[in-house]
């Protein structure tokens, strides 16, 4: 194969947005693309096979590999029907709304041939490189603290209105953590790993007329006893973002785009242990981290993952790995609902009956705000 030819399903604003670069792309070509409502193709610009049902698509024999950009509740069955034909996958995020659907979308996977990639672009920014690099080369040295303040999520009622499936657990499955966060907690484990518990404060509808979350705080442990904080809404305006690792080197901070290092004379331990001044301060060595421009976002996820399948590359953000994601987000549900603590991995059982619960009160308590996925189906008449 030299050619790769794809197919994208769904063309909401992210799909969109993919169908926007394809022509920037190389060794690869769309072919096909998929949506349930028809009225949407009126927003191409080049001839492509077109198709209401997803399956017919991916057993068209017109596509070799697919972007799934549909709502993230269908997305387990979308990846599983393509890796059954032999079709590589990239998954938007999250790849699913719980850790079970995301661990038995990778044992579908699992023995398969085909490339699996997930859209976590923010890999693939710069800023963020780096901080991967200067954890992993040694320059920070072991983590003692991390606080990670990502606000700057702000959205407006109307936003939550615009689409009866937003901001409601049968339509969306979550809020903040499930549907902006992704990216911060696949970067958060990316960079730390999974905590091995945490304690969260999680608040439902607190700010917006939604059922969903909308405002969290979390603490918690890193695998080396360090501990982490993560704080994160939808009703900040206006928001930061600024994240802070403290370590033994010194500090490490990011905000506005600007990666700082503070680094200390001696490591911190040392310090702390040797010092003489009872209130020991100093003016530590401050520098400007120099970030390389260079490609980045989901053009650049999607030429890694066509490069990826012609030979050529490494895969940036295996699918596999939005298993985290999601488990980190479930945790945090979890434990703020449940009022305790949550150990990592999550138990599948006791978030999937929490979920239920939450749905099953959104039935009974806010009628107005469920969404009928069956029913839009079939009002598209893409079901029976």
């Amino acid at each position: 194969m030299d050619r790769v030819r794809f197919g994208l399903i769904g063309l909401g604003n992210i799909g969109i947005h993919h169908y926007s670069y394809f022509h920037e792309l190389e060794g690869a070509e769309l072919t096909a693309v998929c949506d349930v409502d028809e009225t949407k193709f009126a927003r191409l610009d080049a001839p492509v096979a077109q198709f209401k049902d997803y399956r017919k698509m991916l057993d068209s024999g017109k596509i070799d590999a697919v972007i799934i950009g549909a709502p993230h509740v269908f997305h387990p069955e979308m990846a599983k029907a393509a890796f059954a034909r032999g079709i590589h996958v990239i998954l938007e995020k999250p790849v699913a709304i719980t850790s079970r659907e995301a661990r038995m979308i990778n044992a579908a996977h699992e023995g398969s041939d085909v490339v699996f990639a997930a859209m976590f672009q923010m890999r693939t920014e710069p800023v963020y490189n780096k901080i991967k690099e200067l954890l992993k080369d040694g320059t920070l040295g072991e983590i003692r603290r991390v606080s990670w303040i990502i606000t700057n999520w702000f959205r407006t009622q109307s936003y939550y209105d615009s689409g009866g499936w937003r901001g409601n657990w049968t339509g969306e499955g979550g809020g903040v953590l499930m549907n902006q966060c992704p990216h911060n907690l696949d970067l958060f484990q990316w960079f730390f790993g999974l905590p091995r518990q945490l304690t969260s404060l999680a608040y439902l509808g607190k700010w917006h007329d939604i059922t969903v979350e909308d405002d969290v705080s979390v603490l918690m442990e890193l695998a080396n006893g360090a501990t982490a904080s993560f704080v994160t809404t939808t009703a900040d305006t206006p928001g930061t973002n600024r994240l802070d690792i403290a370590a033994e080197n010194g500090k490490l901070v990011l905000e506005s785009g600007v990666l700082t290092f503070y680094k200390t004379a001696e490591p911190v331990q040392t310090i702390l242990n040797t010092s003489q001044e009872g209130f020991y301060s100093e003016n530590p060595e401050v520098i400007e981290i120099p970030v390389d421009a260079k490609p980045h976002g989901h053009r650049y996820i999607t030429q890694n993952f066509i490069n990826v399948i012609l030979g050529k590359e490494e895969l940036i953000a295996p699918g596999t790995e939005g298993l985290k994601s999601v488990q980190l987000a479930n945790a945090m549900l979890l434990s703020g609902l449940k009022g305790r603590r949550v150990d990592l991995p999550v138990s599948e059982d006791e978030f999937d009956e929490l979920l239920e619960e939450l749905r099953q009160d959104e039935r009974q308590n806010a009628p107005d705000k469920v969404f009928d996925w069956d029913a839009y189906l079939r009002g598209l008449g893409v079901v029976d």
